[in-house]
């Protein structure tokens, strides 16, 4: 019993202070992973799904050019953006002169994959 005591007093004190800067960034992790893989009513939520494109856009765009990831972080800034874009360059097939190839077919596969979460009302 004591151990848990001093467990929450601990915890307690970490919440307390967590807005401290050193201990920030790590509580951004936390929070981070908690909302990533805390799916609201068994499904995963058009705002986890903007979250989760915009971070593999984060990540396929890594070696990419600057104007390719702005273009990404562009279409990733909201859901209406990136529906935009996906019936545009995904579904339409317009012609992207910053995106094309296989760049956009990797970031069309990824929108592809959360579609379902996107678009359910």
């Amino acid at each position: 019993m004591k151990k848990f005591f001093w467990l929450a007093v601990i915890i307690l004190l970490l919440l307390t202070f967590s807005d401290h800067e050193l201990l920030r960034p790590y509580r951004d992790q936390i929070y981070g992973l908690v909302l990533d893989s805390a799916p609201s009513s068994g499904k995963m939520s058009d705002e986890q799904a903007l979250r989760q494109i915009q971070k593999q856009f984060n990540a396929l765009a890594a070696n990419w050019g600057e104007g390719q990831q702005l273009q990404l972080n562009k279409a990733a800034e909201s859901k209406a953006n990136l529906l935009l874009f996906h019936q545009r360059y995904c579904v339409s097939r317009d012609f992207n002169p910053i995106l094309f190839g296989e760049p956009l077919q990797q970031s069309c596969g990824i929108i592809d994959s959360h579609m379902e979460a996107l678009t359910r009302k």
